[in-house]
C-alpha cells in the first residue's frame, strides 16, 4: 500500500486535493493516504435511493455494530487498497460511515470493489427489482452462484396516545437474503424447503452432508459451508 505523509490542513470540508494527480488526501491520521477523489462523500448524499428526513424524536440505532471501534479495508473498483479506522455499517443509507473527530462521513459505494470488516466482506449490489443499489454481505460467492445478506433497516413510527402523547419513532434492523444464480437476482428466506429447492439432482447428496455435519439452514456459517459443498458436487458432476 502507498501512503503519503502530509501536513493537518483545514480546508473547508476537511480536505486537502492536491490537483495534479486528482487525488484526495483526509486531513487526519485516519486517512493520511492518497485516496481516490470520489472514495469520500462529503456532502451527506443518498445512496439508498430515496430521502430520508428523521422525525423529531427517533429511538434505536441505524448503524450495525454497537461501538466506532472497528477497521476496515476497502478495495477500490481500480484496486487502490484504503484502511479505515473509526468505522461503522450505516443499514439505512447501504454504505459505510467513519469518523472523523466530530464528523462523519460516508464511504461512497460506487466506487467500492469490496470491504473487508470483523470477518465480513461486503460488495456493491444493485438490487434489479427495485432499482437500489447497496452494499451488502456476501455469505457465499461463486462465479454463478452467489448468497448475499442485505443489513438493513426501517422506521417504525409512533402511534399518537391521548393519554401519554406521541410515542416516538424507532429505527427497526432487519435482514433479507439475496441469492443469484444463473444470471437471475431474487430474494432468499434462509430454510429448509428454499435451500433444497436448489439442489436439484445433488440434493440426496447434500441433505446427507447436512445431517452428517449438524449444519443449520438458517445460520450464516451453516449457509456459507452448505453452499460452497453444493458448489464442489456440482463441479463433481460436470467433469
Amino acid at each position: 500500500m502507498k501512503y503519503f505523509l502530509i501536513s493537518v490542513l483545514l480546508i473547508n470540508s476537511l480536505t486537502a486535493i492536491c490537483q495534479s494527480e486528482d487525488v484526495t488526501f483526509m486531513s487526519s491520521l485516519n486517512s493520511n493516504q492518497a485516496i481516490d477523489g470520489s472514495l469520500v462523500n462529503f456532502d451527506g448524499g443518498n445512496y439508498s435511493g430515496r430521502t430520508f428526513k428523521a422525525a423529531t424524536k427517533l429511538e434505536g440505532d441505524k448503524f450495525l455494530y454497537d461501538n466506532w471501534l472497528s477497521s476496515a479495508r476497502v478495495i477500490t473498483k481500480n484496486k487502490q487498497i484504503i484502511d479505515i479506522r473509526n468505522i461503522n455499517f450505516d443499514m439505512e443509507r447501504g454504505t459505510f460511515s467513519f469518523k472523523e473527530g466530530e464528523y462523519i462521513l460516508d464511504v461512497n459505494q460506487f466506487v467500492v470493489g469490496s470491504v473487508s470488516i470483523n470477518d465480513m466482506i461486503f460488495k456493491r449490489t444493485l438490487n434489479p427489482t427495485d432499482n437500489i443499489s447497496r452494499l451488502m454481505e456476501v455469505i457465499y460467492e461463486s462465479d454463478d452462484l452467489s448468497l448475499l445478506k442485505d443489513h438493513n433497516v426501517r422506521i417504525r413510527e409512533g402511534k399518537f396516545d391521548i393519554q401519554v402523547g406521541q410515542e416516538p419513532d424507532e429505527f427497526v434492523s432487519n435482514t433479507s437474503y439475496y441469492l443469484i444464480s444463473e444470471g437471475e437476482f431474487r430474494k432468499f428466506r434462509p430454510k429448509k424447503s428454499s435451500v433444497l429447492s436448489i439442489f436439484g439432482d445433488s440434493e440426496d447428496v447434500m441433505k446427507e452432508y447436512i445431517k452428517q455435519n449438524k449444519l443449520s439452514y438458517k445460520d450464516d456459517a451453516g449457509l456459507k459451508s452448505i453452499f460452497s459443498k453444493f458448489n464442489s458436487v456440482r463441479s463433481s458432476s460436470s467433469n
